[in-house]
């Protein structure tokens, strides 16, 4: 009777030894995708943050880039048209998207529709120090 069940432990053993070994087989795989996936997905961010400094040097771009100024977030190029040459037509705000949706961002829409909405406004910050303390004048002249 103890040889029955020793073979009996024997086989649930090595069943569960198989078991294990097929399912840390299929962790690895899942994990090496895992993986992959994220490296795929840092290239293409990196890329993508690499054209939004760069595209301005690009022929098609239709601005001069000495007119370019890049800010990255929320939006990432801000264009003062004409400005190198003396003669400012326009600000324009530029989002650049390299990947395979277009797709703005929650942030990037609030941005977009301010602008469009005509809320945009000049401030002038005047910052001096008085007696040994900072005061900030603003106005919009």
């Amino acid at each position: 009777m103890q040889n029955i069940i020793i073979i009996l432990l024997l086989i649930v053993i090595v069943y569960l030894i198989i078991l294990l070994n097929k399912r840390g087989k299929a962790l690895q795989v899942r994990n090496k995708d895992d993986i992959d996936r994220a490296v795929r997905a840092s290239k293409a961010s990196t890329m993508g943050k690499s054209m939004e400094q760069i595209i301005p040097y690009f022929p098609e771009f239709e601005y001069n880039p000495s007119d370019v100024r890049f800010l990255g977030s929320p939006i990432d190029l801000v264009v003062f048209d004409g400005l190198s040459e003396g003669d400012l037509r326009e600000v324009v705000f530029v989002e650049v998207k390299t990947g395979k949706s277009a797709a703005l961002p929650a942030r990037e829409k609030q941005v977009r529709d301010c602008i469009l909405a005509g809320n945009v406004r000049w401030e002038k910050l005047h910052a001096k120090v008085v007696e040994g303390e900072t005061q900030f004048l603003i106005s919009n002249q």
